[in-house]
């Protein structure tokens, strides 16, 4: 595909391009170390955490503020929030950024906090963070189902509505934490109702989900540490599992 001559790509430059704005800071930065405190004096609520690093294109540097990526000059003169593309081969070179960014490490994944769903002989494994009442995460679980070869480690997340804490704790504290949210998800059967003693993981997983900045439900993740968040067709799901070593 021509980017220049794609507008669907062209959009997200032209908006980027009404996001570049001047900041009234000094002109003295050089380091990131620098930039990141001129930035701060525009930007008081800039964590001195926030990673800034040189990129390899058009001298500018990356300010990874977690949820997004916003780009600066030498001299954090102006700041450029929006997407940049690679014109030769119409790669969205932030989106790539991001995504590695956001790997995550398969094996810290605390999968004690989760239960697991199996489909075939459960070879292949998704970990996915779910809310029970949300309407996509019905969708997908459906989608799933479909599938053959396949381990669901779920993660519930309960954000959605106050209602998703009982009703979370009540799918966790039942016998069969599978087979009643299959049940749930699939066929709106309502689990058993949970035992006040009953211990449950949902703070730990809603925190789990803010430290690797999944901001919705539901979100899966690969083996490879990469994730898409929303409901996706089979195909799709399909697809990506294949491309995962």
């Amino acid at each position: 595909m021509n980017l220049l001559s794609s507008h669907s790509l062209l959009r997200p430059l032209r908006l980027a391009a009404l996001a570049l704005f001047a900041l009234s800071v000094p002109a003295l930065a050089q380091t990131p170390a620098d930039i990141r405190t001129a930035l701060q004096k525009v930007m008081p609520g800039l964590p001195a955490s926030t990673p800034i690093l040189k990129t390899p294109y058009a001298g500018l540097y990356e300010v990874d503020v977690g949820s997004k990526i916003f780009y600066t000059d030498a001299k954090a003169t102006f700041l450029f929030a929006g997407e940049i593309f690679d014109t030769k081969n119409g790669t969205n070179i932030t989106k790539a950024r991001i995504d590695q960014l956001r790997k995550v490490n398969w094996k810290d994944l605390p999968f004690k906090d989760s239960f697991k769903v199996v489909y075939g002989d459960g070879k292949r494994q998704i970990a996915i963070f779910e809310d029970p009442y949300c309407p996509y995460c019905h969708k997908m679980e459906a989608t799933l189902k479909e599938m053959s070869n396949v381990t669901l480690h779920v993660f519930l997340t309960p954000i959605i509505r106050p209602e998703s804490v009982p009703q979370s704790r009540n799918v966790w504290c039942s016998a069969d934490r599978g087979k009643v949210w299959e049940a749930w998800m699939l066929n709106q059967t309502e689990p058993p109702k949970a035992a006040a003693s009953c211990v449950d993981p949902l703070k730990a997983n809603i925190a789990l989900a803010e430290k690797l900045q999944i901001p919705a439900t539901p979100t899966l993740i690969f083996t490879d540490g990469s994730r898409i968040e929303g409901a996706l067709p089979k195909e799709e799901v399909e697809k990506k599992l294949a491309a995962v070593k």
